[in-house]
């Protein structure tokens, strides 16, 4: 099972909405991956674009003066220690497919459609 893109994910920001594009596609190669190997490998690769998104992410947040900047980025370092702690478990062979899956969408579906709605939200009103 793949986790589908939504057009109402879109925060209105062209760079940051493909890069969440980008991630949902890589998400669904890690679940698509057989094996512990190309299962962390996928993972480190995912890793990669998190860190490229949230530093674009987190410069857009200080651009328009979110408000809330602090603690969405305390928000996507907890994302990267969480995702660095998958890749080791699995690793030791440890994580099962479900509770990588699992991650997987509460962060993209949850992290997106909850926190990043906020930017998007405040981002409009600053146009209204």
């Amino acid at each position: 099972m793949n986790i589908e893109w939504q057009d109402s994910y879109c925060i209105d920001n062209d760079r940051i909405d493909a890069q969440h594009r980008q991630l949902f596609a890589q998400a669904n190669a890690v679940f698509e991956m057989n094996g512990q190997a190309g299962q962390r490998l996928a993972i480190m690769q995912l890793y990669a674009h998190i860190r490229t998104h949230f530093a674009d992410e987190e410069a857009l947040m200080r651009e328009v003066k979110f408000p809330e900047y602090m603690s969405h980025r305390q928000l996507h370092n907890d994302m990267l220690a969480r995702m660095n702690a998958i890749s080791a478990s699995i690793g030791r062979k440890h994580a099962t497919d479900e509770e990588v899956r699992s991650f997987m969408t509460e962060w993209l579906l949850g992290h997106i459609a909850q926190e990043d709605a906020k930017i998007a939200a405040y981002v409009r009103q600053l146009t209204c």
